[in-house]
């Protein structure tokens, strides 16, 4: 074979394998980005000043009603005149502030647990855009790989049809790999813009965050795959939403005492001041309400209400149980898929073995351009499938504040 079409060989084969690598996962601690954006997100600022208020609001329905006082005076012929004064203060039975206190106090513990469910909402949220934008980071970084080796070819490839080593042909087809190479790169750019966009969307705007922050996102974070009952343990112990249910039921425990207290007499008491025909009178006032009328149908709805949320937390402990078994039978999917996607890129060095190929004469440079194109995709696809399995991950591990393991 002819040196000059020999040396074009192994020149064409070092320029392509220079974007065949395949893109290892490694260490990636998303989790202070997480703690930051956290810090500076406006809903979450917004929702723990709403529920503060809330919680303030909540202490009112414990206090004693207002004094009343109540003052009469008439006039009658003869420049006849009389005149009253009352002052009254009414109270319900004493049982009733104790069992009223302690609703109130499971109330506002609902509330701070709104906030924590809120917190943990987000949190998941932004580790798997943060995945997303990792994988977003890496495709980019396959693909420009691969546009500059093709880049570097289209140049040599040009200057060996000048010299007649290459045909018309085969330099077409590398210019059209080129093209397909930026087109997929613009979309990469185009999809990662998205993703920081939406992950910048509630960030709060005295907060300076750009694109770049996340360009150093280049790895996954290193998340193993633990056994399913250590999911479920750690959403019984930890998952919001079941502690939200477990405290709905105590408070509607709490409502349902205090409407039985209620079923009992309130009182008033209060000081009274008469002056009629010259003659002054004082002495105190004592009164009974009885509640005949609604008693018996508020107790009835508190009986009704706490069964209906003992109810609500047996079906939220099912709902996170299921969720999480369906979660864990895909990670195991997409970690059976990965170990066949990894033992077919990383296993083999399939750059070796095909400019090995090329330069023997055993493949030619349209073959050797579409099987590297054919491994370029196929990472591609790997970090796709990669992005797939540690958002399941991350979705297991929702209840947790650290992601890594």
């Amino acid at each position: 074979m002819d040196s000059n079409v020999i040396s074009c060989r192994k020149n064409i084969a070092a320029i392509l394998m220079t974007g065949l690598a395949v893109l290892p996962a490694g260490a990636a601690d998303i989790d202070n980005v997480v703690a930051k954006l956290l810090d500076n997100d406006t809903q979450l600022e917004l929702a723990r000043r709403q529920n503060a208020a809330a919680s303030s609001e909540l202490g009112t329905a414990n206090l004693l009603d207002d004094p009343e006082v109540e003052f009469e005076f008439l006039s009658g012929k003869n420049d006849d005149r009389k005149y009253n004064l009352s002052v009254s203060q009414s109270f319900d039975w004493p049982g009733v502030y104790g069992a009223r206190k302690r609703q109130i106090e499971l109330e506002r513990t609902g509330l701070q647990l709104g906030n924590e469910l809120q917190v943990n909402e987000q949190r998941h949220a932004l580790r798997t855009q943060l995945i997303d934008i990792i994988a977003a980071n890496l495709v980019i970084k396959e693909l420009s790989a691969a546009e500059d080796g093709c880049n570097r070819l289209l140049e040599n490839l040009e200057r060996e049809y000048k010299n007649g080593n290459v045909t018309i042909l085969e330099l077409n087809k590398m210019r059209v790999e080129v093209a397909d190479f930026k087109l997929q790169l613009s979309e990469a750019y185009g999809n990662k813009e998205d993703l920081t966009s939406q992950l910048l969307s509630t960030v709060s705007s005295s907060a300076s965050y750009a694109d770049s922050d996340f360009d150093n996102l280049s790895s996954f974070p290193l998340v193993e795959l633990m056994p399913m009952a250590h999911y479920v343990e750690e959403a019984n112990n930890m998952a919001p939403s079941l502690r939200m249910a477990h405290n709905e039921a105590l408070a509607a425990k709490a409502r349902r005492d205090v409407a039985n207290k209620n079923t009992l007499p309130g009182f008033s008491a209060g000081y009274r001041l008469s002056h009629e025909d010259g003659t002054l009178y004082n002495g105190f006032t004592f009164g009974v309400s009885l509640p005949f009328w609604r008693a018996s149908a508020e107790r009835k709805a508190a009986a009704a209400g706490e069964v209906s949320a003992m109810f609500g937390e047996s079906v939220e402990k099912i709902r996170i149980e299921k969720s999480i078994e369906a979660a864990y039978k895909r990670a195991l999917n997409l970690k059976s898929t990965l170990s066949a996607y990894g033992e077919a890129l990383t296993v083999s060095d399939n750059a070796a073995l095909l400019e090995r190929a090329y330069n023997s004469g055993a493949i030619t440079l349209t073959e050797l351009v579409l099987d590297i194109n054919y491994f370029v995709q196929a990472n591609v696809k790997y970090i796709e499938l990669q992005r797939q399995y540690y958002n399941v991950l991350a979705e297991l591990s929702r209840y947790s504040d650290t992601l890594g393991m």
